[in-house]
């Protein structure tokens, strides 16, 4: 999942937590564009016509670990689809060459790229516990905004 835009909320902070002075028409601005960003109604998430096999297999099966998650929004959006793609054909020629009894430098290498790709995207789509992390500090920080509006969070 890519890193996700600043929310319009977050753009307000001072001095005190070394976030940049935001005019009042600055947030508004950034406030109607984070609006007109959100999608209007879901769009199912499908996988390219290129991805087969097992490679589709990891894509149902993530879907389903992903569709788990209690969340407001949806982890993953129809715009993430190839990445969840590279993803999963990633883990599919990864098992492929880590199963082979014998290896040779480029085995090794490709192995390592391999888990590389695996690794940097998983990250970006939120399948690892830090990038977890990173969300639900987003969510417990959104949720914690004072009551009383904007007026009294200086």
């Amino acid at each position: 999942m890519p890193t996700k835009a600043v929310a319009a909320e977050t753009m307000g902070i001072g001095k005190k937590r070394g976030g940049k002075h935001w005019t009042d028409a600055e947030v508004a601005a950034r406030q109607a564009a984070a609006d007109e960003l959100r999608r209007k109604k879901a769009a199912e998430l499908k996988p390219p016509e290129w991805l087969t096999g097992e490679a589709l297999k990891i894509w149902k099966r993530k879907l389903k670990e992903v569709e788990g998650l209690n969340s407001s929004e949806p982890l993953l959006d129809v715009l993430d689809s190839e990445s969840l793609a590279i993803y999963c054909d990633s883990m599919v020629k990864y098992k492929k060459l880590s199963c082979q009894e014998q290896f040779d430098v480029d085995d090794h290498r490709a192995l390592q790229s391999y888990a590389r790709i695996i690794a940097t995207y998983a990250e970006r789509l939120g399948f690892t516990p830090a990038a977890r992390a990173r969300l639900v500090k987003k969510i417990a920080e959104e949720k914690n905004k004072d009551k009383f509006g904007a007026k009294f969070d200086q």
